[in-house]
């Protein structure tokens, strides 16, 4: 009996109205966010009437999320490099060869050398690359990849990294100046002997063409039959890269070999007459007759020579691609040889340091200066023994 402190029971709606709407709203924003189909509807038994209008309503949005959405976008997508990129052909393919271009060659006379069955006409028949290669400065190289004596690629590289390049792209020669392509490194390597001298120069990384160049080189100092386990070997040479490839190994700058605990030394020098000799820098006679001297300095010493050495902090062999020499501070330095100065600053680990070009290839560098000669710059003509600069 109902009273007003007891009153009739009566049947509560709320709680079900409240979970339906929730379950929907839910339904329907993981359905617009996740594209997700949702089959299922929670209703009271007396409500299915009142919610049949609103959940069709539901039902054919859900159906209409499910279906594949149409977007309209444009045939092609701009990027920062363009709208499409022609893939250059490998660089592994056939051989490479190297030419370093002198005063007075033309690009004829070097295809003629190659003995090629591509022609000038062809290669220039791009304005561009016409252009580029009409000019060829001395000094600077040209590498050219052949297969099957047909030129496929073409290098031009004027000095560093920044080199030109010409691809045969659709059976049409293109080119493009890149700084990205080309890459030339001086390599270092050093390893120890445990079993036959071919075998652990390979195992090294050391490619083929060097280690027949340190044969020849030290072939008057070590009996390569004869190779004793625990001998050293150091070895800097001139290494190109085209798309991270290697392309072409060229010559041996410096060498050390330490056999049954002599270390045989030899640095490569360009002779007056054009002929290149690797000399003996401590005690070969014939370095006297180069156009360099062999210490910047006056009233020095030699304090560490090139090659390999324990590092005084790390302990491990590094190679020492240089020579250290200790003089007083201000001691002046001068110049081992004439030639065009490329740099004055601060240079790394070299603190400051000048470099210098001789020509054919070959640089100087000095560094840990205290200060420079007044007004010296990039550009400068130096001659034999002028001074450059300070100790530091």
């Amino acid at each position: 009996m109902a009273s007003p402190r007891n009153p009739a029971p009566s049947r509560r709606h709320g709680p079900a109205r409240y979970v339906a709407s929730r379950a929907l709203i839910f339904a329907g924003l993981l359905a617009g966010f996740g594209n997700i189909p949702v089959y299922s509807k929670i209703t009271s038994g007396e409500e299915d009437a009142s919610l049949s209008s609103g959940s069709s309503e539901v039902t054919e949005t859900l159906h209409s999320l499910n279906q594949p959405l149409q977007l309209d976008l444009p045939d092609h997508v701009e990027t920062y490099t363009g709208y499409a990129v022609e893939a250059l052909p490998s660089a592994t393919i056939g051989k490479w060869e190297l030419h370093r271009i002198t005063e007075g060659d033309t690009l004829t006379g070097i295809l003629s050398s190659l003995k090629t069955t591509t022609t000038a006409t062809e290669l220039l028949g791009n304005k561009d690359v016409a252009k580029t290669l009409a000019g060829l400065k001395p000094e600077a190289r040209l590498f050219i990849q052949l297969n099957n004596q047909a030129i496929k690629q073409l290098i031009y590289a004027p000095a560093g990294r920044n080199a030109y390049v010409v691809s045969l792209q659709d059976g049409l020669f293109s080119g493009k100046w890149s700084k990205e392509l080309f890459d030339e490194q001086q390599t270092q390597i050093a390893f120890t002997l445990h079993h036959p001298f071919h075998y652990d120069a390979s195992k090294a990384g050391l490619p083929i063409s060097i280690t027949r160049q340190l044969t020849r080189i030290f072939r008057n100092d070590v009996n390569f039959r004869r190779i004793q386990i625990g001998d050293q070997v150091s070895v800097i040479f001139e290494d190109y890269f085209y798309q991270s490839e290697r392309i072409y190994t060229d010559e041996i700058l410096a060498a050390e070999f330490n056999h049954k605990g002599n270390v045989y030394q030899r640095i490569r020098f360009a002779m007056g007459n054009g002929s290149v000799r690797y000399l003996n820098p401590e005690s070969d006679l014939a370095l006297k007759q180069t156009a360099f001297d062999r210490y910047p300095i006056k009233g020095g010493r030699l304090s560490s020579g090139f090659g390999s050495r324990r590092h005084p902090i790390f302990r491990s062999r590094r190679m020492h691609s240089g020579v250290d020499f200790a003089a007083p501070k201000d001691t002046p330095i001068q110049a081992t040889g004439d030639g065009t100065i490329s740099f004055v600053g601060r240079k790394g680990a070299y603190g400051n340091a000048v470099m210098i070009s001789h020509g054919g290839n070959i640089d100087t560098l000095y560094g840990h200066m205290s200060g420079f000669r007044a007004g010296l710059k990039p550009g400068d003509t130096i001659k034999r023994g002028q001074t450059i600069g300070y100790v530091g």
